[in-house]
């Protein structure tokens, strides 16, 4: 790799992610009729399973930079791969906001934005949910302007005059 942003999530909070299949497994166990060899091998099998899982994915950087290729997290499974050879205009929009719905009331997160211009597409425009990973002090900003492309920010919304 040419370059890596590093993940800024530690270990204990890794294998506390691991645990999540703990409460269901637990309930499971509960509603089963008596602790047969057989449950603790399924309880035993998911819980290496979800260990492996989130170690595996945890211990991969926030993003980096292969090949002439930015790649970024996206969640636990995804990345995003935007080709160096291709980007014609790059910003980073740090002042965006998402609704997320949380039952009767939702709440507004902060979100910040990679706008994307690629040789024969439309502007690209890349969600950045993760700001503990890549929003922090504008870790995904910093480390895109400093080995890949010279990004522009943006930290307010753009107001157009009016004559």
């Amino acid at each position: 790799m040419d370059a890596v942003l590093p993940r800024e999530r530690n270990y204990i909070q890794i294998f506390m992610a691991s645990l999540a299949p703990l409460p269901f497994l637990l309930f499971v166990v509960a509603q089963a009729k008596g602790l047969s060899a057989f449950t603790l091998i399924i309880v035993l099998v998911v819980m290496l399973a979800s260990f492996v899982f989130w170690f595996k994915n945890g211990m991969k950087p926030s993003a980096w930079i292969k090949a002439g290729s930015l790649y970024i997290r996206d969640g636990a499974f995804g990345e995003i791969c935007i080709p160096r050879n291709k980007v014609q205009f790059m910003r980073y929009e740090s002042f965006h906001s998402q609704y997320i719905s949380k039952g009767r009331t939702g709440e507004t997160v902060a979100m910040h934005k990679l706008l994307v211009k690629m040789e024969g597409f439309q502007e690209w425009e890349v969600p950045i949910k993760d700001l503990v990973e890549l929003g922090a002090d504008l870790r995904l900003y910093k480390f895109i302007k400093d080995n890949f492309y010279d990004v522009v920010l943006a930290k307010k919304p753009y107001q157009s005059r009016q004559v």
